[in-house]
């Protein structure tokens, strides 16, 4: 392989987690693009509320597992993770329009803005310490890095089975 190759082939090795201005979407899509995919996932139930009402338009993350490969179009099933006194569990439908990598959780609140990612907080570092005392995540953060997902609240249902975000893309 020739040096270029080599040196393009140890960029791509390394996790891609700082952000600029041009970054939407993550490594994977560059390397393998696919289609969007439907994701489940837990989500406390204050923020479950707060994109419901519109209010939360950002979902941070620890970069791991289903949360490497996220790209625009990806439609996200938030389950609440508490069940109601009925037995029932709340859920939300969000379709994924933006993808951002960071470092941290500081440089991803000041990124995307306190308001859109923890809306009622009121500093910058009690922002950080919503999302470091998540079990597992102080540790993770500087190991991992953090994602950060723009969200479309999805107003029916149906709309995640049809596939798209609802703007005529489709699954």
């Amino acid at each position: 392989m020739s040096e270029q190759g080599t040196n393009v082939m140890a960029q791509l090795s390394q996790p891609a987690v700082a952000a600029t201005a041009a970054d939407s979407i993550s490594l994977a899509t560059v390397l393998a693009p696919r289609r969007p995919l439907s994701r489940d996932s837990t989500l406390m139930p204050l923020y479950l509320e707060l994109i419901r009402s519109g209010a939360k338009t950002v979902e941070g993350r620890i970069r791991a597992g289903k949360w490497t490969d996220v790209i625009p179009g990806d439609i996200f099933r938030f389950v609440s993770t508490q069940t109601s006194a009925r037995g029932s569990t709340a859920s939300v439908t969000c379709c994924a329009t933006s993808v951002r990598c960071y470092d941290s959780f500081r440089a991803m609140l000041e990124r995307e803005g306190l308001d859109a990612c923890l809306p009622g907080v009121i500093s910058l570092e009690d922002g950080v310490e919503v999302y470091r005392s998540i079990p597992g995540y102080r540790e993770r953060e500087a190991v991992e890095g953090v994602v950060a997902v723009g969200l479309k609240l999805l107003p029916h249902q149906e709309d995640a089975t049809r596939g798209g975000c609802g703007d005529g893309s489709s699954l």
